[in-house]
């Protein structure tokens, strides 16, 4: 996909009451131009060092403005926080419960998934998306004793 023009991104986040700031922008464009997945902290880090006056408070509430108009996507790691997306395109994830790399991947056969009848009848579905959790090759290559272990614990938990 591609990233919003300046004039877009103020017209989407003026819809929800906010003001595209220099900041705002600046997060837009270093979370569009990365594939990393960045934390709200990473994000921080380099955009802080074009606007040094720039609060943690303001990324989070401008990673939030972003979720809710659809311009970016929450991702929960195996960790307690969160990866964000700037790729509103619809996609999958894969993510590793160890070192919380966060992969994108299209799969057709995923776009055609239905909720059950049972929740259609309760619910206007608008979309899905499908987050596969595992670990990486670079994980399990590193520590296979760990992910093993923890592969076990995860197969109890479910089976």
């Amino acid at each position: 996909m591609k990233p919003l023009t300046h004039q877009e991104l103020t017209e989407r986040l003026q819809a929800r009451g906010l003001k595209c700031t220099p900041q705002r922008l600046a997060l837009y464009e270093a979370l569009t131009a990365s594939h990393a997945h960045p934390s709200a902290e990473e994000l921080y880090r380099e955009v802080k060092a074009l606007y040094p006056m720039l609060s943690r408070n303001t990324v989070y509430q401008t990673l939030e403005a972003l979720t809710n108009a659809g311009l970016a996507q929450a991702v929960r790691s195996g960790r307690s926080h969160a990866r964000y997306d700037g790729n509103s395109d619809a996609h999958h994830h894969m993510v590793c419960l160890s070192c919380d790399r966060v992969e994108d991947f299209h799969d057709p056969s995923l776009e055609r998934l239905a909720p059950p009848s049972r929740l259609r009848r309760r619910y206007r579905v608008l979309h899905h998306r499908v987050e596969f959790y595992g670990y990486c090759r670079s994980c399990t290559t590193r520590n296979p004793r760990a992910t093993r272990a923890s592969i076990q614990k995860e197969d109890v938990r479910h089976g």
